[in-house]
């Protein structure tokens, strides 16, 4: 199984965590174990492919592991082979869990709060992957809801707690009013926005009256991938204290 990037690894994580629960539900145990061992090789390639949060998925991974192993069925011979593999010698140097006392885990404070519309999801969750990448810990729902909180109350402390919020800006998101909440938190905890624009258009009163500042990003013509170097930098300028130049459109910089 490759994947391109860490989001399309929480993609299909994501994916098969709903199949097992139908799967564990009607009582096709064969499939909700290979679904189990599947998401638990997943989260270990995650803790590879991203330091910043190799403690939190190797916990994940464990968990699913044990899941695989506490469901009853019919043993998976050639597709447990091939789950193994995946996971390689990591999950067969992994020390049993009833014998060895768990460490706590102590989730690092993120620094950065995506707010997107649905339609710009995907990019959304390959900035956070890129950031990530670059050191820069990021909160993005719904990865980072916690199952059964409440979401809005996730989202009012994941604000809180950021200090910059990227907005994924595009028509979509100009016009969602769960994007507006967000903003509209965020500016009353006096936090820096930057508008990462992956559309050719301009905000609405609404938006800029939340979005007026000096710091803009044009991501098109896309791949808007392409321009998350440039944002990754400036974020890293901002969180150690300093002022980039402005980048508004119609502005020069400088």
């Amino acid at each position: 199984m490759n994947f391109k990037s860490p989001a399309d690894l929480l993609q299909k994580i994501q994916k098969n965590a709903k199949a097992f629960e139908a799967a564990a539900a009607s009582g096709d145990f064969t499939t909700a174990k290979r679904l189990a061992d599947e998401c638990a090789a997943l989260y270990f390639q995650l803790a590879r492919r991203v330091p910043l949060r190799e403690q939190e998925y190797h916990s994940q991974a464990k968990a699913w592991k044990r899941k695989g192993e506490g469901i009853s069925g019919t043993p998976l011979s050639g597709a447990q082979n091939s789950i193994t593999d995946m996971i390689g010698d990591e999950v067969a140097t992994t020390p049993d869990p009833k014998t060895v006392a768990r460490p706590i885990s102590v989730k690092q404070p993120h620094k950065v709060f995506i707010s997107y519309s649905k339609p710009d999801q995907p990019i959304a969750q390959d900035l956070c992957s890129y950031l990530e990448a670059e050191g820069i810990l990021c909160w993005i729902a719904p990865r980072d809801v916690l199952p059964g909180s409440n979401f809005p109350g996730s989202i009012i402390d994941a604000i809180d707690e950021s200090k910059v919020v990227i907005l994924i800006f595009s028509k979509s998101s100009d016009n969602s009013p769960h994007v507006i909440r967000e903003l509209t938190r965020a500016v009353t905890r006096n936090l820096l926005i930057l508008p990462f624009r992956v559309e050719d258009i301009l905000p609405t009163k609404n938006m800029d009256y939340l979005i007026n500042t000096p710091q803009w990003f044009d991501a098109f013509p896309l791949p808007a991938q392409q321009y998350f170097k440039t944002l990754a930098e400036t974020i890293k300028t901002h969180l150690a204290g300093f002022k980039p130049a402005d980048t508004r459109p119609g502005n020069s910089g400088g």
